[in-house]
């Protein structure tokens, strides 16, 4: 596990370039994290975001991630204080976007949530290694709803995804919850 610390230079973090060049410092770190590891934003000392900051810096990591970029990968938010986590919320729900933060409690919940995606992450963190199909049958939905959900989870950073080749061809993915503490 990896950690990098958002408020190294600052307790209160502001402006939309700002959050470009630490995104792509994150980015760059991202890429030095082992394919199944994690990437911890730790926000532990940063007394608030602006929304502008928090949107170029998480709501974009994570829209890089829908596009699969470090989808081998977690990426968790660790150390936001409640105005952060409000701020974040607002982003990432503006966005219809979703991220995994480990609270106060080191229990991992959603950001941005959507309503079934707690139940989803619940059910990954007891399979802890897992097909689709799996999945499903834990939560009780069809494979491709899985896939979907799956889908926002991976982007969401709590879960890595990895491809593979079946026996008899084609592709096949396996998912493997990378959330610290807790895979």
């Amino acid at each position: 596990m990896e950690r990098y610390k958002v408020g190294a230079s600052s307790m209160f973090l502001a402006t939309r370039e700002r959050g470009r060049r630490m995104r792509e410092d994150v980015e760059g770190r991202l890429a030095q994290v082992a394919p199944g590891d994690a990437l911890v934003l730790d926000f532990s000392g940063v007394e608030g975001i602006t929304v502008s900051f928090g949107d170029e810096l998480v709501a974009k990591l994570i829209l890089g991630r829908e596009s699969g970029d470090f989808a081998d990968r977690g990426m968790v938010i660790e150390g936001a204080g409640e105005d952060v986590r409000e701020t974040l919320e607002s982003v990432l729900a503006r966005r219809k976007l979703a991220a995994v933060a480990i609270n106060a409690s080191a229990q991992p919940e959603m950001l941005g949530e959507q309503g079934w995606l707690r139940e989803t992450l619940d059910a990954a963190l007891r399979l802890q290694s897992f097909s689709a199909s799996q999945l499903a049958g834990q939560v009780g939905i069809t494979p491709q709803a899985a896939n979907n959900r799956l889908r926002v989870l991976v982007a969401s950073g709590a879960v890595a995804k990895e491809r593979g080749v079946p026996e008899g061809g084609g592709k096949e993915f396996s998912y493997r919850a990378v959330i610290p503490a807790h895979a």
